[in-house]
């Protein structure tokens, strides 16, 4: 049997649904997709190795021709397949991608895991695709690992790998904690969302979903996305999950199996897609919860719960398309995190990309804790086709074009005095270091905390990053790059030092 069937998809034709139906007549699944035989856009990939022998079918019963495939098509032989790719951020090789989930370091290799929909560019048929790294740069897409059954479509959640075998799956076996989210299928009509659980004992080659599952039943409204972490101070896991409004709770875990509700944790202006972890710090140890809109507390965890330090803090300052943002498991004293950049990428095959992997880190700053991140320093592994060194100075304006198609920009400086505007491919951010201002679009962030004057920039295809105050400082935006007006920057009023990278894979 093949384990595709080619699925011909135009997102601008009506979404019907479909089923998946073996020789007897049974459906073991469905979705919905834009089917177009005649001009289709690209062609989906149906894993079918689940189900043997089996068909598509439509809403009326017709069985839709599909031709078999044995293995996914690379991006370079999808027609159209590299348009509007970013250079240096992962994106899947077809359809829509969102919430990074399981991230997880195991046995020198980086496991990605993301919402994917791979029956097209718009969001639904909520899967689990998976995608490997040595170095949080080179991604390999492996494809779909967690799929929709009747208990509900897949969902968010997080992975461990379980070290001492206390799940009883096996040494170093890797769980995935994940959402079934019911009533978002035909197959799952009338089901409510509960949390569940699948194990691999191949190093992630091959997911079971757990045979009494769930293992959280439903408590409220859309609860969802488990996030798991191991804490010291309790000799347990913990389990953080959404629960509706701005409220979240965290269970806690002997063997990773049976969960007992431990604490609650309200989080004003945020919701979905919890992440608790600690960090080194002067007194001891300091955790922050956090949630999809980048809303963190910072806090302290002991026997009768989580206890808030301070007032709840934004880490990415304004609208911007960075969203769920969520930290690996497994790296040891390194807090690496990555968050799922919601940028539109109009006429591709794809939409969507991950942000690029930062570092974490916890800094006081006058009596408060805050957040910062920096880009990992495994960046340094990017390919340099150029790089250029600057004195700007009062008077002097610089402008730099012809940036290549398959390259992003990492721009550095130093600044001593302004104000200046610098554009990069095409987009205009001001820096005003005395009214202490950096504005991009619509955002008006500071550009200090600590009275150190930096900024880092890192602009892609899809999307700009920026990082002031040593990371302190984090604003993102959503654009369609323009390489060919490449940087240029107003120096009339500026003081500062510039370097500029050309990076690639």
């Amino acid at each position: 049997m093949p384990r595709y069937l080619l699925f011909p998809v135009n997102d601008a034709k009506p979404k019907q649904t479909f089923f998946i139906r073996t020789p007897d007549g049974k459906t073991v699944s469905d979705f919905t997709a834009s089917y177009d035989p005649d001009y289709p856009a690209f062609y989906a990939h149906v894993d079918v190795t689940r189900f043997g022998e089996c068909s598509i079918v439509d809403g009326e019963g017709r069985v839709l021709p599909a031709e078999p495939s044995e293995r996914l098509p690379k991006i370079g032989e999808i027609p159209g397949g590299t348009y509007l790719r970013p250079a240096v951020h992962f994106t899947t090789t077809l359809g829509w991608t969102n919430d990074p989930n399981g991230l997880v370091f195991a046995d020198g290799i980086y496991h990605m895991f993301s919402q994917h929909n791979p029956m097209s560019t718009e969001w639904g048929n909520m899967t689990w695709g998976h995608a490997v790294s040595p170095d949080l740069l080179h991604w390999t897409d492996l494809g779909d690992v967690l799929f929709p059954d009747e208990r509900g479509t897949m969902f968010s959640g997080s992975a461990v790998i379980d070290e001492r075998n206390v799940a009883g799956f096996g040494k170093d076996a890797m769980l995935l904690f994940y959402t079934a989210a019911g009533d978002s299928s035909k197959m799952s009509a009338g089901v409510p969302f509960t949390q569940c659980l699948a194990y691999s004992t191949d190093g992630g080659e091959s997911f079971t979903k757990y045979d009494k599952n769930p293992i959280i039943p439903h408590i409220v409204g859309a609860n969802r996305d488990p996030k798991v972490q191991w804490s010291d101070e309790l000799g347990k896991y913990t389990l953080s999950l959404y629960l509706d409004g701005c409220d979240y709770t965290v269970f806690t875990s002997d063997n990773l199996l049976d969960w007992t509700r431990f604490c609650d944790v309200r989080m004003p202006m945020d919701n979905e897609c919890p992440d608790f972890y600690p960090f080194p710090a002067k007194d001891g140890v300091k955790w922050v919860f956090s949630g999809a809109h980048d809303t963190y507390i910072v806090g302290d965890l002991t026997k009768d719960g989580f206890v808030p330090s301070q007032e709840p803090l934004r880490y990415m300052i304004g609208p911007g398309p960075s969203y769920a943002a969520q930290t690996f498991s497994g790296t040891g004293k390194r807090r690496i995190k990555i968050a799922w950049d919601n940028v539109p990428a109009p006429g591709a095959v794809f939409h969507s990309q991950m942000g690029f992997p930062v570092e974490m880190f916890l800094h006081e700053v006058g009596g408060i804790w805050r957040l910062g991140s920096k880009l990992v320093p495994e960046i340094a592994l990017l390919k340099k086709s150029r790089t250029d060194q600057l004195r700007i100075r009062k008077g002097v304006s610089f402008s730099r074009t012809g940036v290549s198609e398959n390259r992003a920009l990492l721009l550095s400086m130093e600044i001593e005095d302004g104000p200046f505007t610098l554009e990069v491919f095409g987009e205009a951010i001001a820096v005003d270091p005395e009214k202490n201002e950096l504005r991009v679009g619509d955002v008006t962030a500071q550009l200090t905390y600590t009275g150190e004057r930096n900024l880092l920039i890192l602009a892609d295809t899809l999307s700009l990053e920026m990082f002031a105050d040593g990371g302190l400082i984090y604003v993102t935006r959503s654009i369609l790059a323009d390489r060919s007006k490449g940087v240029y920057l107003d120096g009339e009023q500026a003081s500062l030092d510039l370097k500029i990278e050309e990076l690639g894979l």
